[in-house]
């Protein structure tokens, strides 16, 4: 799963997550990286990245390139 989180400091990061990585746990870790957090922003990856990636996915945390 795709996750942008936004924190109070204006810092956005996106995250790949695997869906069983409980949302507790998450927001734990993306506070230790980025801060206080704003908003988080959840979204499924396509059906075609669902295909190609899906067991590289489910047991990985990645954090994307930053966004500013």
């Amino acid at each position: 799963m795709k996750i942008l989180v936004h924190f109070k400091s204006g810092f956005k990061q996106t995250f790949i997550v695997p869906k069983c990585m409980l949302a507790l746990e998450f927001r734990n870790m993306a506070r230790e990286i980025g801060g206080n957090i704003a908003s988080i922003e959840f979204s499924l990856p396509s059906r075609r990245q669902t295909d190609i990636a899906s067991v590289e996915l489910r047991n990985e945390v990645f954090r994307l390139p930053d966004e500013r």
